[in-house]
């Protein structure tokens, strides 16, 4: 989404201010761009489509609300041969970890859907929908839905990346913070990057091959000390495009945390617009639907 900029701020703490005639990307709070690792806890409710998921009521990823029941996150957070769909608990609406600030709403996954050509070794195509089994209440103005980019095919990648190297973007979750201390954060954090070229050194020598460019994106920061980390896997990172927030991608995989030289790789939401759109639309039937671990995994016929 595209909020305006306030200079009233120093550049690391611009106000985004949401134009909230668009039914996504806005929140109920002005959203302050910050500092997830070398980041700061966020204001409150200010990311709205943020969820946490839990199996056996213990924290693994997060996701992003792109409908009232309909979850973007990793596909590496939701293996079927690795979790049982009764396991797994979903909450939104809180920024707290375990809804300890009692504001959330729990839900549980009715069906998931896991991109079919995903690669876990090299988190290709590393993408899944979760479907709930209830609808989150979005008139609760905690929560909002976060806004889809245009699709971008394989080919236009190659002339002109998106993000476009350079973007400021804003990447939220709560993962570890600091190398010594090796659990969550309790309360959501968030932090400022850039794209960066998938040409540059930091995105081709420090991820250690495994970055496709088709579907990965690299974004960090110029000598470290900002980026996601263990914990964060399956949430946003996001632009704010035409006053709304947009995610551009998903938490994936990476080189460390944070260290200089080494970007974070994210899924390239764009490329993956036709395949959310099918499941969004409920077109599936260019799919074939498998059972596995209590999962619906969907394979091209």
């Amino acid at each position: 989404m595209n909020f305006a900029t306030s200079d009233c701020l120093s550049d690391d703490k611009t106000t985004y201010i949401c134009d909230r005639k668009f039914s996504c990307g806005c929140s109920s709070d002005l959203t302050i761009r910050g500092r997830i690792f070398g980041g700061e806890n966020v204001l409150s409710y200010s990311w709205g489509w943020i969820v946490s998921l839990y199996r056996s009521n213990i924290f693994f990823c997060s996701g992003s609300l792109i409908s009232s029941n309909l979850i973007l996150t990793a596909a590496h957070c939701i293996q079927p041969e690795l979790l049982k769909l009764s396991q797994i608990t979903i909450i939104a609406g809180s920024n707290t970890l375990s809804n300890r600030d009692g504001q959330g709403q729990l839900r549980h996954i009715y069906e998931v859907f896991i991109h079919p050509d995903f690669e876990n070794k090299l988190k290709l195509n590393d993408i899944a929908i979760i479907r709930l089994s209830k609808p989150f209440d979005m008139s609760n103005s905690r929560l909002a839905i976060v806004c889809l980019p245009n699709a971008i095919t394989a080919e236009l990648i190659t002339k002109l990346e998106y993000p476009i190297p350079g973007t400021t973007l804003v990447v939220i979750g709560w993962g570890i913070t600091e190398y010594s201390r090796m659990y969550p954060s309790t309360i959501l954090q968030q932090v400022t990057v850039k794209a960066v070229a998938s040409t540059s050194s930091d995105c081709t020598t420090s991820t250690r091959e495994m970055v496709n460019v088709t579907v990965h994106f690299c974004a960090g920061v110029p000598g470290g000390g900002k980026d996601a980390c263990l914990g964060d896997s399956g949430g946003p990172i996001m632009a704010f495009v035409d006053n709304r927030w947009q995610i551009v991608g998903l938490i994936s995989n990476g080189y460390g945390c944070a260290l200089p030289g080494h970007s974070g790789i994210y899924t390239r939401v764009a490329y993956y617009i036709p395949f959310i759109e099918t499941i969004k639309n409920q077109n599936q039937t260019i799919y074939s639907s498998v059972i596995a671990t209590c999962l619906i995994y969907y394979k091209k016929k």
